[in-house]
């Protein structure tokens, strides 16, 4: 609903009511009754209109609707509020009210807020009420903020680029409205000392111009108009309050005669050296490369004198009018801006305008086949509205870049990816270098660099690869053809697997045996390879000749000699068994994860070992150990070329005595340097098969030649044993009694390249 006002009009009658915060009851005959009717009446203007020959006359508002209004009333005496409701609520309602001194406030908007859409409509009125009698009351609503709005003159418009407005309410820091150059709105601000304020962007830097405030009131409309005289340099703002029986009032500031537009044209040079040339390589641009042009009376040519062969080449003409170029020059324009050239396409009445050069970098290759590389030397000419003219020289040269230096080795390349490159470059960016890599020498795969730092790019490893597999790999610059280094062949290695990685081949030899009276003991030894193999064939080696020594004259009993490496498949020579079958150890299990396994356990050993109780000390306690290549040697692994990323297993350990441990993987080089590490440490008792995983670091791109991986029962300097007595009593000597501790089993072992 649109309406032009409100008035609120009250009659009073005889009748008893409540009130919202009516706190006693009154006398009936010290009490009157308020009827409360809001209605419109459309002669009353919410906005006024503008005096003729003053600001633009403003159109009116919309209003809110009738029924939004909000309804109070007040004791004067006392000041509570006796009632408030919606007048939707409100009307037609009988409100009953003591004899005396009343303020009626109907309202509707934000009574302190600052903004385009911030209107607060309010009608106050005082009123009396008599006992027993009736009383006629009428008020109207009004729009109760200053209307505010801007208007910049012709002048200011053309000499000032960037510009606003801000109308400030008594002095406040915060408490402003702020007007952009663009901005047709009015807006809305409580009633108080309305300051204005210019604010113009002036040789790049914002200067501040004030205006002298101005009292307003309530229902007032204020329109700032600004001009600029170009004739003085002076700023004049004039202030028009009007409404409908107020005078116009003008007011006039003056800004400093040097913010005109009065100086002479200039045109500075940023990135070019003290010759006036800026020389670029490709991909390598300055961080600024261009031309500015400052024309405070506004930009009336530009012209642009080439003298470039490649240029020339290309159909641009000797010269060019970039403010004001025709439609015969559309074509020669769009060469310019091919090779980098940037300019505004709107230059002409501009202040501020430049001729850039810096994506000539960026969009330009450097060609070893043309005639001419580009360059150019340009002579800029700008002339301003008032005819005075501003000449540059300059020139803009592609110098040549050059080729990176790249030296890969067969050690950059493993199985499935390349690591470790690294390419350099003095002149350029060295951002820009990248490699390249493929299997034909015609299709390239481009990667460019991780981290680049004082001329050398650092590549992230290239993955996905193909095992034994020749690829070219070449360093280039820019993806340019010319300045790409002579492809070197790289041969990834084999993704090769460790022998018996199941440890399904063994066997067993008899080392040691005795009978006494009824009972047979046997010591053996566990091998991890064929018994007809040859000693390259054998992968696996054990700590059991440690554990298990010639005991001589000495009975031959297990808690003496013993393998602490045995293969699961021999059970009942298996430490799990023997826990589980003598000492109740249920949870220890002997399978293989897959046929075959091999456990590790810690075994206490000493042919001058006796047993007397299961309080039996071992003079040695040794941790059962496996290794690839031979236990003990000096030279530690097996001969093995390739460089995996980790490896994996299925392992179940039993901790005794809180033990943990550490199986790890080691590969070294011709000269016997260590280049691969990975560990990983087992801190728990696990009783069912786990896969874990070793990831392998490299600290060296040396190639290896050798690996070996060590599964130790424990990582315990001084190991713990439990004796644990077998099935033979005294009479026999406890000759299958044992010292045991920990027990690593480990099974299905692999290598994995990535």
């Amino acid at each position: 609903m649109r309406r032009t006002g409100f008035i609120l009009a009250g009659l009073a009658v005889l009748l008893s009511a409540c009130s919202e915060d009516q706190l006693v009851a009154p006398s009936p005959e010290a009490q009157g009754e308020v009827v409360i009717t809001l209605s419109a009446d459309e002669s009353v203007s919410i906005v006024p209109a503008v005096r003729a020959g003053g600001a633009a006359a403003s159109s009116g508002a919309d209003l809110p609707d009738i029924d939004d209004f909000e309804v109070e009333i007040y004791s004067l005496s006392s000041g509570w509020r006796l009632y408030r409701d919606t007048y939707a609520n409100t009307v037609g309602k009988k409100i009953a009210l003591n004899a005396g001194e009343y303020r009626l406030l109907a309202q509707h908007g934000d009574s302190l807020g600052i903004g385009f859409n911030s209107v607060w409509y309010a009608a106050d009125t005082h009123f009396t009420v008599h006992g027993q009698t009736s009383e006629e009351i009428s008020a109207v609503a009004r729009m109760s903020k200053v209307k505010v709005a801007i208007e910049y003159g012709t002048n200011l418009k053309l000499k000032y680029q960037q510009y606003h407005s801000r109308v400030r309410l008594d002095g406040s820091s915060s408490r402003y409205l702020r007007f952009e150059k663009d901005e047709t709105r009015a807006g809305y601000l409580p009633a108080g000392s309305i300051g204005y304020e210019f604010y113009a962007m002036v040789d790049g830097d914002w200067m501040y111009y004030p205006a002298e405030p101005v009292e307003c009131s309530p229902n007032d409309f204020i329109t700032f108009h600004v001009e600029l005289d170009l004739g003085t340099g002076s700023l004049k703002v004039v202030t028009v309050r009007v409404d409908g029986s107020m005078e116009e009032v003008l007011k006039e500031e003056t800004i400093p005669a040097e913010a005109a537009p009065k100086d002479l044209p200039s045109i500075t040079l940023r990135g070019f050296d003290e010759n006036s040339s800026y020389s670029f390589i490709e991909a390598d641009g300055a961080a600024l490369a261009q031309a500015d042009i400052v024309a405070k009376a506004g930009i009336s040519s530009c012209v642009l004198k080439i003298e470039s062969e490649y240029l020339s080449a290309l159909g641009v003409p000797d010269s060019l009018d970039l403010a004001s170029a025709g439609q015969g020059d559309a074509a020669a324009l769009e060469v310019l801006r091919s090779v980098g050239m940037k300019w505004p396409r709107s230059m002409s009445g501009a202040r501020f305008a430049n001729l850039d050069f810096t994506s000539s970098a960026d969009v330009l290759k450097y060609d070893k086949d043309a005639p001419v590389p580009f360059s150019g030397t340009f002579t800029l000419r700008v002339t301003d509205g008032l005819g005075r003219q501003a000449v540059s020289t300059f020139t803009v040269v592609n110098s040549e870049p050059e080729v990176p230096v790249f030296s890969p080795a067969e050690g950059n390349a493993f199985a499935r990816r390349f690591r470790g490159f690294t390419a350099s470059l003095s002149r350029g960016d060295v951002s820009a270098v990248a490699i390249q890599y493929g299997t034909d020498g015609v299709n390239w795969t481009t990667v460019y660099p991780q981290s680049v730092s004082e001329g050398t790019a650092t590549f992230a490893d290239i993955a996905g690869l193909a095992p034994e597999t020749q690829y070219l790999v070449r360093a280039i610059y820019n993806e340019n053809e010319d300045y790409a280094t002579e492809p070197v062949t790289l041969t990834t290695e084999a993704a090769a697997q460790v022998g018996n990685p199941g440890f399904e081949e063994w066997h067993s030899e008899s080392l040691y045996q005795m009978e006494v009276l009824w009972a047979k003991n046997y010591i053996y030894g566990y091998y991890f390879w064929p018994e007809s193999a040859q000693e390259n064939s054998r992968w696996w080696d054990t700590s059991n000749e440690t554990t298990t020594p010639d005991p001589g004259s000495a009975s031959v009993w297990d808690y003496r000699s013993a393998s602490g490496v045995v293969p699961t498949a021999d059970e009942g020579n298996t430490a799990s068994y023997h826990l589980r079958t003598y000492d109740g150890q249920s949870s220890l299990t002997t399978e293989g994860h897959n046929g075959n396994a091999v456990e590790i356990a810690t075994v206490g050993w000493g042919t001058g070992n006796s047993w007397l109780s299961e309080s039996s000390t071992p003079s040695n306690r040794t941790a059962g150990c496996l290794v690839m290549g031979t236990y003990g040697a000096e030279n530690r692994g097996k001969d093995f070329p390739s460089r995996p990323t980790s490896v994996t297993f299925w392992y179940k350990y039993h901790s005794y005595n809180g033990e943990t441990t550490a199986p790890y993987v080691e590969l070294f080089d011709a000269d016997n340097n260590r280049v691969g590490y990975g560990s990983m440490r087992i801190t728990a008792s696990v009783y069912s098969y786990v896969q874990t995983r070793i990831d392998i670091e490299y600290t060296s791109l040396s190639k290896a030649v050798r690996m070996t991986a060590v599964f130790p029962s424990t990582d315990s300097t001084s190991p713990s044993t439990k004796a644990v007595q077998g099935s033979y009593t005294a009479f026999a000597g406890y000759c299958d009694s044992r010292h045991v501790g920990s027990i690593l089993t480990v099974d299905d072992l692999e290598l994995i390249y990535e």
